[in-house]
């Protein structure tokens, strides 16, 4: 699978825009993760660290901690304190970390709406890549994966007002 080109025909985004939002969401998954799954995950993925770059040049910083710092900005200001409220409150972990996805892509100057869209074809993209024990290590470090998708078992349907925090976020950055 050709990632940066199925999220720019998706998406309706270019190859860099593509390439720095692959790199934001891998690189935080990469930094959650133990070294030995950091290591997997980069040999699975040699162009990884290029993505990572391309999204450091593109929203400034490390890559890897985008998502993180910008899941820590929703409690500033009086939109982003409402939001951190709004993703704490409903779905935890998942809904911030969807709350950090749709403000890197505003960041990134993509269309904050379609943030649900980026999740699934990421997801395909990794379990294309990955071994299963590897996978699973990956899915606990982003929870966001499944959690936007629906996918990967029973146990990782969306919890209750995900799909509500989603539309709500996208609705106020769309």
């Amino acid at each position: 699978m050709d990632l940066l080109g199925t999220l720019s025909s998706q998406l309706g985004i270019d190859n860099d825009q593509a390439g720095a939002l692959a790199g934001s969401i891998l690189g935080k998954v990469q930094g959650q993760v133990d070294e030995d799954t950091a290591s997997g995950l980069a040999a699975a993925v040699p162009e990884l660290d290029g993505w990572k770059a391309m999204a450091a040049k593109a929203v400034g910083g490390d890559s890897g901690g985008m998502l993180g710092g910008a899941a820590g900005a929703l409690g500033g200001g009086s939109a982003g304190g409402l939001m951190g409220a709004l993703a704490g409150a409903v779905g935890g972990q998942q809904a911030q970390e969807t709350a950090a996805l749709v403000g890197v892509m505003g960041k990134l100057g993509l269309d904050r709406s379609k943030a649900a869209m980026v999740a699934p074809i990421v997801l395909d993209f990794v379990k294309d890549r990955v071994d299963p024990a590897l996978l699973s290590k990956v899915l606990a470090a982003a929870p966001m994966l499944t959690a936007l998708t629906g996918g990967g078992s029973d146990d990782a349907a969306p919890p209750s007002g995900m799909a509500a925090v989603t539309g709500a976020l996208g609705g106020l950055f769309g």
